[in-house]
């Protein structure tokens, strides 16, 4: 049964875009299961215990966050330190890009959408899981796809283009070349940053050049900090870091630009990436 771990791990992180909490849904499921030694199908128990623990946390969690400073993003699943992608059509939903657009969906929304268009359950198994109606899951669906079609980033196919992009911009921001880093940026392109009232920024910049001028103060800023190139659900970000990780900066780039930036600097959200921190689910 613990064959089963990766699986309920990948659906409570998408989820609740938190490590901590996944693990903790994923451990109270197990503990269930044992207290239930007739259940006959032991991956249909998990997942449904998994998924309406999810939804019952989802919820609490959206109340606290109304007292979260500045805006909250989730916790970067760093391709390289994280494998929560079990075949490589999934690692786009892994993007906090996506899971970002997630968040204006219902908990009962998401659920339903990422067990039916990512992992490819059926509206009956998602009536079992939910308990509620095939009927039900399949409006359900139809909402979740409707509020995601506006809002779903748009990534460009090639990531060898990607990289080469966000290389360049590093280049160009380290250089402290204005003109040039507002060229790789769309003319809306959006810094988003998550310090949680411990680093970053209070609310979204918005703008090329508005963006590019707050980037070159950032990287001049940075001091004696590295920077690696990493990525977070197959798309590009990079890792800024000391002995420790400082910051996860995750990128948009759609028509050969970079269209949004999403920086997470709240040191809890980092802590699954530091030296000292247990190996991250795989």
């Amino acid at each position: 049964m613990e064959e089963l771990r990766p699986l309920l791990l990948s659906i409570a992180y998408r989820m609740l875009g938190t490590f901590g909490d996944a693990e903790d849904v994923v451990q109270e499921a197990y503990l269930r299961l044992h207290r239930e030694p007739t259940v006959k199908s032991p991956k249909a128990f998990l997942t449904t215990v998994t998924t309406r623990l999810a939804i019952d946390q989802l919820r609490s969690a959206r109340r606290q966050r109304e007292q979260y400073l500045g805006p909250w993003l989730p916790e970067p699943a760093v391709d390289e330190y994280v494998d929560l992608a079990d075949r490589a059509a999934l690692s786009d939903s892994l993007s906090t890009a996506f899971l970002v657009v997630l968040e204006r969906l219902s908990p009962d929304q998401r659920a339903v959408f990422l067990l039916g268009d990512v992992f490819g359950y059926s509206y009956d198994d998602l009536a079992g899981i939910l308990g509620k109606t095939p009927a039900n899951c399949r409006q359900l669906a139809v909402r979740a796809r409707r509020r995601i079609a506006d809002n779903r980033p748009r990534f460009d196919p090639s990531p060898k283009e990607r990289d080469e992009l966000v290389r360049r911009f590093v280049a160009a921001a380290e250089r402290g070349e204005l003109e040039a880093l507002v060229t790789l940026l769309t003319p809306d392109v959006t810094f988003t940053g998550d310090g949680g009232g411990k680093g970053g920024f209070p609310r979204p910049v918005h703008g090329a050049m508005n963006v590019a001028r707050m980037l070159i103060g950032a990287f001049g800023k940075f001091g004696g900090l590295r920077t690696e190139p990493v990525h977070v659900g197959g798309q590009p970000a990079l890792r800024i870091y000391a002995d420790q990780t400082i910051a996860i900066w995750s990128f948009v780039v759609a028509d050969a630009r970079i269209n949004a930036i999403h920086g997470i600097v709240n040191p809890d959200k980092l802590a699954h990436l530091q030296p000292s921190a247990p190996p991250p689910p795989r």
